[in-house]
């Protein structure tokens, strides 16, 4: 199954790239995958095999036509007369990976044990880039374990402030000045 997605994602990204619309695409393809994420009613919706597959288009485009590019709208009447709506959401995480490698932007994960707000993960993608000498993109994820601070993931490069981390070294350094 993924392997449809990304040949669907790869096959949008190819056409963005030759109507010179990656950037537009990329934002409006990420608000309706949000809109799906959002709420669960929505993909019900389109996902439902007893719905007729005009009904589904015409919904869509209802709702979204005047928001976002035509191309947009087609190629997601594309996936309802193909079924591969439940697939809606890997062929959009598949196309913004395609987006940003694209624009050389690398994506990684920023760890904390609160939701940080857009400045703060702003800021950490700076400070991230400019060590890393590259375009960093990083998403929020909770993890309560790690007491305080921030870990951050990027490709394979750990950058772990959080209190958890700094507990472990410091108990490492005490255990092995012990023995």
């Amino acid at each position: 199954m993924e392997k449809v997605a990304s040949r669907y994602a790869q096959a949008l990204f190819e056409f963005a790239c030759e109507s010179d619309k990656v950037d537009l695409w990329q934002h409006q393809m990420r608000w309706v995958h949000q809109a799906f994420q959002q709420d669960s009613q929505i993909g019900d919706f389109f996902s439902h095999i007893r719905i007729e597959a005009n009904q589904k288009k015409s919904v869509f485009k209802e709702i979204f036509s005047n928001r976002i590019d035509s191309d947009i709208v087609n190629f997601f009447c594309l996936l309802i007369d193909k079924r591969r709506v439940s697939q809606f959401s890997e062929i959009a995480k598949e196309f913004h990976i395609l987006c940003n490698q694209s624009k050389g932007i690398k994506e990684g994960t920023i760890y904390s044990t609160r939701l940080l707000d857009i400045d703060e993960i702003r800021r950490i993608e700076e400070s991230v880039s400019q060590k890393m000498n590259l375009n960093v993109e990083l998403t929020n994820k909770l993890d309560p374990q790690l007491l305080s601070g921030v870990r951050v993931i990027v490709d394979d490069v750990v950058m772990d402030g959080s209190l958890k981390n700094k507990i472990e070294s410091l108990r490492h350094v005490l255990l092995k000045g012990s023995r």
